[in-house]
């Protein structure tokens, strides 16, 4: 028996427990970590108002034609479920302990029912959970529940044929794959607009007998289809559920079920292997013997996952008719009631008692309870009652532990994220941050005044700029060259205008070369420029041709005349004046006036690189700018990074801390598994 000082104890460890683990969960704000493992919280939610409650949650699942409604008539004592039809609908029905006899029906469309009395609620069993005729040989269940109830009666064609693909299986009574699939699309036609009033739950008030089960609750679910699915309802139920009863016919199919084996291979009911009961019916069928050899083998085939003392042989009918007979007073009364029985060709071989044991009723219930094996389940259903209480504390903490579990491995994974997008430490950060501030402060003073003294020291006036250092100097050479020429020779003309022609074609190269040295300079002491196209050059093409020479040379040419004269006479003599062309004269008018040209060419190249220098500085103050404004982005971007950084470093340190408090509670949750475990 359970010692309830112990259970009262552990029960209030274990809920002390789960509080500190909502505290946690609130304290560091996880909740959305619990969101993303919603399922297996909200069955540890569930798991705790049971606990609170004293309810332990019993659900009874099989295969078609396993007989759940019998089995579950016979441990009740009552025919309260319907037997005589081979299928029942898809809804739930929840058994659990009332005063009063009644049942509660839940409707898809939301409307409820209540029922009370007996016969009210038998009727009303056999017309809303036994299925049409009709309609006995497909899957009903997953029908209405999958398609009719979640669609609400919008059902595409799609939908149809992904069902139908998916109950392939579930055709155990053999139909041809036209009328089965016609049966199918049928059914679904009739109802889909009927679906509101699919019963979804019902809900039986019981006065149980059994003063253990009292606070026990029985989950009727619909039948475990070919493929081992239960339904997404179900499902639901599996989850809570407390220990789980299983179901199967040891007669007429094969003992290895692939539907069992993949229902038990189910997350939900793996969760459950440790109170999991695999329940073999119809034993009467079969003799002792050969009942030992079944069970033996069934060990073989589940063992891994069910332990032997859960495996159980029981026979429904027997113990349905044994309820029936204890009812009666004395043999003779029992006699009298198996020969109607036997007139109304309900008489069957087990209810026969043996020749020895007629007349006597007491020998002849031990005859029987010995077919039924209920002894049996009702052993396991009370070592369940007596431990019921421990597996629900002891999957409260393993449900604690694995949700811990999955929000450290969550947090975890968090933290390598977050390490990942981590590419630089604090000291590199510093070290990008203060020569980005180099660089910008560097173009600063490019900008500021690193441009200014490039512009004035080729422009400026007082003192002397480069150009107009050099564009002197190219005057005073070409002075000088001019002065060296000998007037008296009579070729100084002709090479009067090669030196002219020859200096032009120096003044275009001077250009150049000034334009090259600026741009060059620019580059060395300001920055490259990352589009060399929008350097400005342009050339002054000084107006200074042959033609031009020999133009300047044939308009002066008339003020090249020199007034002369002579005398004649021998007494009285007489001066005589006359106009002769000097090209001594010409050579002087027309040097001076050359100079004056060139002066007045290099006044326009003088301005032209001056121009070319305002422009070209402008240039390079435009990419200068540009180059800050890009240092500043980058170190914009690299503070945002810093500042990510950080947080995602505050973001790990969190994390690790969290870690640090669920690893210390995971201590305590681990301890206290070991002393549920004791009693388990």
């Amino acid at each position: 028996m359970i010692q309830k000082n112990n259970y009262e104890e552990k029960k209030q460890k274990v809920l002390e427990l789960n509080e500190k683990f909502q505290e946690i969960i609130e304290k560091n704000d996880v909740k959305e970590k619990v969101k993303q493992i919603q399922k297996p919280v909200n069955g540890l939610d569930n798991q705790i108002e049971n606990i609170k409650k004293d309810k332990f949650v019993l659900m009874i699942a099989g295969e078609a034609k396993s007989g759940k409604s019998t089995f579950i008539n016979a441990y009740l004592g009552e025919d309260i479920l319907p037997m005589d039809v081979k299928q029942c609908t898809s809804s739930i029905i929840e058994i659990k302990y009332g005063e009063e006899f009644s049942l509660l029906a839940e409707y898809a469309g939301g409307r409820k029912e209540q029922i009370k009395g007996k016969e009210n609620i038998a009727k009303f069993l056999k017309d809303n959970a036994a299925l049409n005729d009709d309609y006995r040989d497909i899957p009903v269940p997953t029908i209405n529940n999958e398609i009719l109830v979640k669609y609400k009666g919008k059902i595409s064609e799609r939908v149809v044929e992904d069902l139908i693909k998916g109950v392939k299986e579930d055709n155990i009574y053999n139909l041809l794959e036209e009328e089965y699939n016609g049966k199918i699309k049928r059914y679904i036609e009739e109802n889909k607009n009927k679906w509101q009033n699919i019963i979804t739950k019902m809900v039986i008030l019981y006065p149980f007998k059994i003063e253990s089960l009292k606070n026990i609750e029985i989950i009727d679910s619909p039948g475990v289809n070919a493929a081992g699915h239960v339904g997404d309802v179900s499902e639901n139920y599996i989850e809570t559920a407390n220990a789980i009863m299983f179901l199967k016919s040891i007669t007429g199919q094969a003992l290895e079920s692939t539907s069992f084996k993949k229902f038990l291979d189910t997350g939900s009911v793996e969760r459950n292997k440790g109170t999991l009961f695999l329940i073999l019916t119809r034993a009467v069928n079969v003799n002792g013997e050969n009942l030992e050899i079944l069970k033996k083998e069934a060990k073989r085939i589940y063992g891994s996952k069910i332990r032997e003392e859960q495996i159980v042989a029981v026979d429904s009918k027997v113990q349905m008719f044994l309820n029936e007979i204890s009812k009666y007073s004395t043999y003779d009364d029992i006699g009298e009631y198996l020969d109607e029985l036997e007139k109304t060709n309900q008489f069957e071989d087990f209810m026969n008692p043996p020749r020895r044991m007629r007349g006597e009723k007491s020998r002849y219930i031990e005859y029987l309870t010995e077919k039924s094996r209920f002894k049996d389940i009702n052993e396991a259903i009370e070592k369940f009652a007596r431990k019921s209480q421990y597996y629900a504390l002891d999957e409260v903490v393993k449900g604690i532990s694995k949700v811990c579990k999955t929000i450290e491995d969550s947090m975890k994974y968090d933290m390598k994220l977050y390490e990942s997008k981590i590419t630089k430490d604090s000291t590199e950060f510093a070290a990008q941050i203060d020569e980005i501030k180099t660089k910008i402060n560097e173009i600063n003073i490019k900008i500021g005044r690193k441009a200014d003294e490039v512009k004035e020291k080729y422009t400026h006036f007082d003192p002397k700029g480069i150009i107009l250092i050099k564009a002197e100097e190219k005057i005073s050479e070409l002075e000088k060259e001019i002065e060296s020429l000998d007037a008296e020779n009579d070729d100084s003309i002709n090479e009067l205008e090669k030196i002219s022609l020859r200096k032009i074609e120096e003044q275009k190269e001077f250009q150049k070369i000034i334009q090259k040295d600026i741009v060059e300079e620019c580059n060395e002491t300001l920055v490259l420029l990352s589009d060399e196209s929008k350097i400005p050059y342009s050339i002054l093409e000084p107006n200074f041709t042959e033609k031009d020479f020999e133009n300047i040379k044939n308009e002066t040419k008339k003020d090249a005349d020199e007034e002369k004269s002579y005398e004649t006479g021998v007494t009285f003599k007489k001066t005589h004046t006359y106009s002769e062309y000097s090209r001594l004269k010409h050579f002087e008018i027309l040097k001076g006036n050359i100079l004056g040209k060139m002066n007045k060419i290099q006044i326009k190249v003088v301005d032209n690189l001056i121009d070319f220098v305002n422009n070209i500085t402008s240039e390079y103050v435009k990419e200068l700018i540009k180059n800050a404004n890009e240092q500043k982005q980058k170190l914009n971007e690299l503070l945002e990074e810093k500042e990510r950084t950080e947080e995602l470093k505050k973001q790990i340190e969190e994390l690790k801390h969290i870690i640090q408090e669920i690893n210390i509670f995971k201590n305590k949750v681990e301890n206290l598994e070991k002393e549920v475990e004791e009693y388990v």
